[in-house]
Formats: structure tokens, sequence, C-alpha cells
């Protein structure tokens, strides 16, 4: 299943959406997030890519981005402030190791045993926060540095069986436009993935 994730590179950036939704439908319909507490289907993505061909200015291009099918914290440095921190957030990386920076940042999930929905990436964030323990149970998932598809991880991705629900798509949100994004490609492509429709009352 890892390999679903890896993103080819293409002459014309308006390809790369075909490896988006590929990966979208497996990340939707065909996994599940683990913690050591709960299980939750992903209900809304986005994708953020940066590389020579593909200059997505909005990605953080952090270096933990640089990875591939590991986990990102934003702006996790130190645990004791972390907790104080509202801007929070959780992306799946997909990087290529050196030159390519590459997220995909989860906006809500659903509570499998409850149903419950989380929406909004600090909310989700804190959840699986306290699913893991703390904050600093974060530093562990840096430091093991395992792979988003290893079970014996703190939180990892399981494969299941296709729930075949519907994947919609819009463009991402909450972005403000970038001088660099002239044309406003980035801004305006639908790389925002998500099955539950009612999503857009909850928020």
């Amino acid at each position: 299943m890892s390999h679903s994730f890896i993103i080819n590179e293409h002459s014309n950036k308006k390809d790369y959406q075909s490896d988006f939704d590929r990966i979208a439908k497996v990340l939707l319909n065909q996994t599940e997030l683990v913690t050591k507490e709960n299980f939750y289907r992903i209900r809304e993505i986005e994708f953020y890519y940066y590389s020579a061909k593909h200059t997505d200015f909005y990605c953080h291009r952090n270096d933990r981005q640089l990875k591939n099918n590991r986990l990102y914290f934003h702006r996790f440095k130190d645990p004791e402030k972390y907790v104080r921190l509202k801007q929070k957030g959780i992306d799946i990386t997909m990087g290529n190791g050196k030159t390519i920076y590459g997220g995909v940042l989860i906006r809500a999930i659903e509570n499998i045993k409850t149903n419950e929905i989380f929406t909004g990436i600090g909310k989700l964030t804190n959840q699986v926060i306290n699913d893991i323990g703390d904050t600093f149970a974060i530093q562990d998932v840096y430091n093991s540095d395992k792979s988003i598809f290893d079970s014996s991880a703190l939180i990892y991705l399981k494969s299941v069986p296709d729930n075949g629900l519907r994947i919609f798509k819009k463009h991402r949100q909450g972005l403000n436009l970038k001088k660099e994004d002239s044309g406003s490609f980035y801004l305006n492509s639908k790389y925002n993935y998500f099955t539950y429709p009612a999503i857009e009352m909850l928020k």
C-alpha cells in the first residue's frame, strides 16, 4: 500500500492532480488512522506539494516534509510550548528525501466506534495528541521516525476494505493569495478531498 503514495514528476503542473486523486482514494476509502486509543476514518484532506515542476508556494517546506510516509506536526519544536499553541496540524509527508517537499494535511477524522466527527486541524490534532498521551509523545514519534504504515508506531495507517464512500473535491481552505502564485493556479486548484458532504455545514 505504501507504494501508492509515490508522486510522479510531470512536465505539466496540471498533471499532478491525477496522483493526488489516486492517493486520496487510498487515504479516504482504504485506510484507517490508528492510535493506541481509537480508530479513525479520515474524512477530509488537502495536498501540499513543492517540486521544481510543481511550485506550490502554500506548502510549508518544512524539513520534515522532505521525508516520505512520516508524520509532520505543524510548528512542533518544544513539547511544553506546543500544548498552548493553537495553530496545530498534522501532515502525512510525501517528500523525496532530497529536494521535494510534500504533505497531506488531515482536516477531518471520524471516530469509527462513536461516529464523532472532528473537523478543524487544531481540534483533531489535539484529539490525536490526547490519544497518544501528550505533546512529549510527538517527540517520540519524531525520534523513532517510523513509517506511517508501521503498526508498532504510536500513530499509523491500517489498510481496510474499500468503504465505497464518494469522494468530493474543492479548493483548499483558509489560504490567502501569495504573490508568487500570480495566476492563482495553486490557490484555485481542487486539492481538497472529502467524503462527507455535510462537513461543509460543520465549519
